[in-house]
């Protein structure tokens, strides 16, 4: 059954029928379905998984485990859904917060998030504006210096 709904997707109903499954599903095992979901060689299916996290996953070190892994693969244009797939669940306060976090362990990550995070949170979550500044200060002191060139462009092409 679970294959025969996969293989539909990105369909819409396919979709709906998904995430009415995995809310059946205690949420340890629906994070793990979704996590495998998510690490799918199919665009589609990770694509159509990152729509259905705010729809399923409400435990937030789950969401925050997730961000990381959209994070992790340091894709400029691809970090946008992670973030929007995560955010609805854990808000832009501990979103931003957690990226504190990661500025100080993994600067590299926020530098490729950048270009989608600023835009994001000047529209969508403008009185956490502070929060970016934090950050940028954090991934100023801890960034290593064969980066340093790529982060002082992507500031002057997002600025806060």
């Amino acid at each position: 059954m679970l294959n025969n709904i996969i293989n539909k997707l990105p369909d819409g109903r396919a979709e709906n029928e998904l995430a009415h499954y995995l809310r059946k599903l205690p949420e340890h095992e629906s994070s793990a379905l979704m996590e495998t979901l998510l690490k799918h060689n199919s665009d589609v299916v990770r694509e159509s998984s990152l729509r259905l996290i705010p729809r399923v996953i409400r435990d937030r070190s789950v969401l925050i485990k997730f961000l990381d892994m959209g994070l992790e693969k340091k894709n400029v244009s691809g970090t946008k859904p992670w973030i929007k797939a995560t955010v609805s669940g854990l808000g832009y306060k501990k979103l931003l917060q957690h990226m504190k976090k990661v500025a100080e362990t993994n600067p590299d990550w926020i530098l490729y998030a950048w270009y989608q995070l600023v835009p994001l949170v000047i529209k969508e979550a403008p009185e956490k504006i502070q929060y970016l500044q934090e950050i940028e200060k954090i991934i100023d002191a801890h960034l290593c210096n064969e980066l340093k060139g790529s982060w002082l462009r992507t500031k002057e092409a997002v600025p806060i």
